[in-house]
């Protein structure tokens, strides 16, 4: 992992999540901080290196891949952590990650680093299309991966679009993107196409100058899995049958941290098919049964 300059003062680190950096006089700006204490201390290596001092890291989301650098880099610097109002409880107090996806006190299995954090202390609550005026960093909301994601568009007019959008070759290779609300990814990816800029970069993925390739395709993936819902619910099933079914067809190696990520998309894609009455539901014995309408 190196910083490399993309367009005058913002700079991104490629890795499992690209982590963004835009530095106005030696002072540093990141953009997330990857996967745990490991990806921090070599955020901020890489920052001494190039005599960065990181005086805020701004969080596009809650999840544990965004801010498990959080921790680290906070103790050593005392800088200050940025997030919206909806995902910054979940920053402060990460235990609340595994036990939403549980619905209930989560097993040890699911409280792992890969969903759980260690805490840090958010210093900044941002709201959405405003500018942080120090760095003339603009905050623009990206619902859907994730109820509060935001991105961030540096002045050099290079948007950071976090995972509201994934590159097309990983949606190839996994199938199953997390989505917290369909509706509003959907309405994301409309955006996006018409949001103007010179680079973006997704946190998981490839940089490009036209998101719109990237918009289509995961709009193509969200409707898939939607029709192959639809499809499954021509028989009864229950929520549980639906994520065994889709994890078969899509070749998962399923595990518990797996099956809650996939449950939840499930639920995702459900609400709306229920809201718009293509999906009924009826109790069998007790059981939640979800039929398609035609």
């Amino acid at each position: 992992m190196e910083f490399t300059n993309i367009k005058g003062n913002t700079w991104v680190a490629c890795g499992p999540v690209n982590i963004g950096a835009y530095v106005l006089n030696g002072e540093a700006v990141l953009i997330d901080s990857g996967n745990d204490s490991s990806s921090g201390r070599k955020l901020l290596r890489l920052a001494e290196e190039k005599n960065w001092k990181i005086k805020l890291i701004i969080n596009t989301h809650f999840h544990a891949d965004h801010v498990g650098g959080n921790a680290f880099i906070q103790k050593r610097t005392e800088c200050g952590i940025a997030a919206s109002a909806k995902e910054a409880p979940f920053i402060d107090m990460p235990e609340m990650e595994p036990e939403i996806l549980w619905s209930g006190r989560a097993p040890k299995a699911i409280s792992n680093k890969f969903l759980q954090a260690e805490p840090s202390n958010v210093t900044l609550l941002l709201r959405p299309y405003t500018v942080i005026e120090r760095w003339g960093l603009e905050i623009v909301p990206l619902p859907g991966h994730a109820h509060g994601q935001i991105g961030v568009l540096t002045p050099d007019g290079v948007f950071f679009t976090a995972d509201s959008v994934i590159s097309e070759r990983i949606l190839n290779k996994y199938g199953i993107p997390f989505t917290a609300d369909h509706c509003r990814a959907m309405e994301t990816f409309d955006m996006l196409d018409s949001f103007k800029a010179d680079y973006f970069i997704p946190s998981h993925g490839d940089i490009c100058q036209d998101i719109v390739p990237v918009t289509e395709a995961n709009r193509r993936c969200l409707n898939a899995l939607k029709d192959e819902i639809l499809e499954i619910c021509s028989e009864p099933s229950t929520r549980d049958g639906i994520v065994g079914k889709l994890a078969q067809r899509h070749g998962l190696d399923m595990n518990l941290s797996q099956y809650v990520l996939i449950q939840s998309t499930v639920a995702a894609l459900l609400s709306p098919l229920i809201d718009s009455g293509e999906i009924l539901c009826s109790f069998d014995e007790g059981t939640l049964s979800l039929k398609s309408r035609s």
